[in-house]
């Protein structure tokens, strides 16, 4: 059976480092036999979360429909998952940001207790970053690397086991994605499926 992968798209850059490095990864999935779906955050109309907390108890969100319910239905459709996001001062983009904070009723429940419960356990993901602060500096500063923090803690959370992480640093001063990176894209794809 071909597996179900979904790919979070969190640049707005249409042919930047993060769109060109999650292509290689759609490809490398594709040529393995996986069913591959790319959502581009910047283009989804996702009103923010207003923290009534209410989707703990309804399971639902309170705010009336927009695409993170379909976004959430493709989440739980897919067997894995790739977040592909540039470095925002140090974190994810706020697109992406809002769309997990309005996915928390369906990537964690609670136990009786309070404690978060995860609601994907057994699936995989991989994280791909980049910033414009030069390699090794990127990871040092916590600037791909801080978005690699954020997301794998949602993650976590919600019970994706991280596979692997491709960051790159220097986007500024580099045009395109180098054998090497290419390579760590197609390998992350690989462990994926695995």
């Amino acid at each position: 059976m071909n597996k179900n992968v979904l790919i979070l798209n969190a640049s707005p850059r249409t042919n930047g480092h993060i769109s060109t490095m999650l292509q290689i990864v759609k490809i490398e999935l594709e040529r393995l036999g996986a069913n591959v779906e790319i959502v581009k955050t910047n283009t989804l109309n996702v009103h923010p979360c207003r923290g009534c907390m209410s989707c703990r108890s309804s399971k639902e969100c309170a705010l009336p429909s927009d695409d993170a319910q379909r976004v959430l239905e493709m989440i739980r459709r897919s067997d894995a998952i790739v977040v592909g996001a540039p470095c925002y001062w140090g974190n994810m983009p706020g697109t992406l940001k809002v769309l997990f904070d309005r996915l928390a009723y369906g990537l964690i429940a609670e136990t009786p207790h309070g404690w978060p419960k995860p609601l994907h356990k057994g699936k995989k993901a991989v994280i791909i970053s980049t910033s414009t602060t030069p390699f090794p500096f990127n990871i040092l500063f916590h600037q791909s690397h801080g978005v690699v923090r954020a997301i794998k803690e949602v993650f976590n959370y919600s019970g994706f086991k991280t596979v692997a992480t491709v960051e790159k640093g220097g986007t500024n001063k580099q045009k395109g994605i180098t054998a090497a990176e290419e390579k760590k894209c197609r390998k992350a794809a690989n462990k994926l499926l695995k």
